[in-house]
């Protein structure tokens, strides 16, 4: 018999880019990874349910759509899982088409993973749904209208899951392409994971942000992380040509494009070529450290060494005993390896929606509702929430995003944020559509899965993060 666990429950868009940025590169693989795959057989497509499951651990039932990709709540086809397989590719991975569900719902078997247990009793969480937030809108960068949510949910953006919380509640419910217990990977919002260890270290006075990454991590002395802090690092804003553009990840001879080969395990690699390659990337002869937010998964990466440098321990390990020993989580995380066995913090985390909710409640005043102890408490959250330098996010690529996703332009990135507003909120974008947002004023977080191309031509713009955002105003009471 299950046993749960019994908590206390607490009622102006400068864009300096040439064009060409990363998530364009991200829509070109789209592209490829269409060419090369092969649709799911007709009688799969109409044979799945609409209906999803309901959580045996919540007595609730979620919200109901009528999604297209409901058809991913059930196993599909052996041939077409086997060919799936055969398929499988770097473009086909990130394409957004039916290869690419499939990837993305079943990491573990394209990747090396490792498994971070559960704690022995999961934290329940109360629901209080608010059907009415279907009909949710909000203004666009362009100043019009949105559709409704229930709307955005059937459509192009191929949403997963959704779910919101307030005040400890989850207020909001809904898996038009997965059931609730199914794994999904993170992909980027998995950096705010590596961010929060750093900045725990720091905290507790084991890590200086202000010295030199290297200081930490004796591997990389002598290289070009000398003259960048941990800090830098946090805020990727490190001056190093390791950014990730269209430019750099499709030129076959970039520093970025190498590595992220070696990383991914693409093709016949030296399993530590990733990590001697981060002692070859090279200073940028344009600016300084911290002047300017340039987005690389290498930097989250970086973080991972230092953490298992600094605490003698592997990631996987000092993050259970941190963290997910702590929220209560039903089921286990599940992280993506290095060829090496190093996880990949910048983009390989698994785990169930309702176990994501659990871990961004932790930024919020109602943090008790998931955990006995403040995992991130007060003083540590302004740490993170002021880490970041609005004149560096600026000029930034990101923030063009974020104003399009939002419908308003967010202040700042910060410690491994990619935007932060005023009010203190706060949300990192993952590929495809997957997003973590964590508003402690309001005593608010949301998150959203989905698998959608990078072409917004194909897709549109994700309005997931402006959805969750609107939903936390007019929860809240604006």
């Amino acid at each position: 018999m299950t046993t749960q666990k019994n908590l206390r429950q607490m009622p102006d868009t400068t864009d300096r880019s040439n064009g060409l940025t990363r998530r364009s590169f991200m829509a070109t693989s789209a592209a490829v990874g269409a060419a090369a795959a092969v649709a799911l057989p007709a009688r799969a497509q109409i044979e799945f349910p609409t209906i999803a499951r309901v959580d045996p651990g919540s007595g609730f039932a979620p919200l109901e759509v009528d999604s297209p990709m409901a058809r991913w709540k059930l196993p599909q086809p052996v041939d077409w899982v086997n060919g799936a397989h055969s398929r499988f590719s770097y473009p086909n991975w990130l394409s957004g088409n039916d290869d690419s569900v499939y990837y993305n719902l079943n990491i573990p078997e394209f990747f090396k993973t490792r498994v971070v247990r559960p704690d022995d009793e999961f934290s329940l969480l109360e629901r209080d749904i608010q059907a009415d937030l279907m009909n949710l809108t909000f203004t666009d960068h362009e100043g019009n209208t949105t559709q409704t949510l229930s709307e955005y949910l059937v459509g192009r953006r191929q949403v997963q899951a959704m779910m919101m919380a307030h005040q400890g509640k989850v207020v909001f419910e809904v898996y038009p392409g997965m059931n609730p217990l199914d794994m999904h990977v993170w992909m980027s919002a998995s950096k705010t994971t590596a961010g929060l260890l750093v900045a725990m270290l720091a905290d507790e006075g084991a890590v200086d942000l202000d010295q030199p990454l290297s200081s930490y991590v004796e591997e990389l002395q002598g290289s070009a992380w000398d003259d960048v802090t941990v800090k830098n690092t946090m805020n990727m804003a490190t001056a190093l040509n390791n950014e990730e553009t269209f430019e750099s990840l499709t030129n076959p001879d970039s520093w970025i494009a190498n590595w992220m080969t070696a990383v991914f395990a693409v093709g016949d690699v030296t399993p530590t070529k990733w990590r001697e390659m981060m002692k070859t990337v090279e200073k940028l002869d344009s600016e300084g450290p911290g002047e300017l937010f340039r987005y690389s998964t290498a930097n989250t990466q970086a973080l991972v060494m230092v953490t298992e440098a600094v605490t003698g321990m592997n990631w996987q390990d000092y993050w259970h005993q941190q963290v997910w020993s702590k929220i209560g989580a039903r089921s286990p995380l599940i992280v993506g390896l290095t060829p090496d066995g190093m996880p990949v913090g910048g983009g390989l985390i698994n785990t169930t929606p309702e176990d994501m909710i659990r871990y961004a409640m932790l930024y919020t005043p109602s943090w008790n509702v998931v955990s006995d102890e403040n995992v991130v408490p007060q003083r540590l959250l302004d740490m993170i929430f002021n880490m970041g330098d609005p004149a560096a996010y600026t000029a930034s690529t990101e923030r063009t995003y974020g104003t399009q996703w939002f419908g308003e332009v967010p202040f700042k990135n910060t410690a491994q944020w990619d935007h932060a507003f005023e009010d203190g909120a706060m949300f990192k974008h993952g590929n495809m559509g997957q997003g973590i947002y964590v508003d402690p004023g309001r005593d608010f977080c949301g998150m959203t899965f989905a698998l959608a191309s990078n072409d917004t031509t194909v897709a549109g713009i994700d309005h997931s993060p402006g959805y969750l955002r609107a939903a936390a105003k007019a929860i809240a009471g604006g």
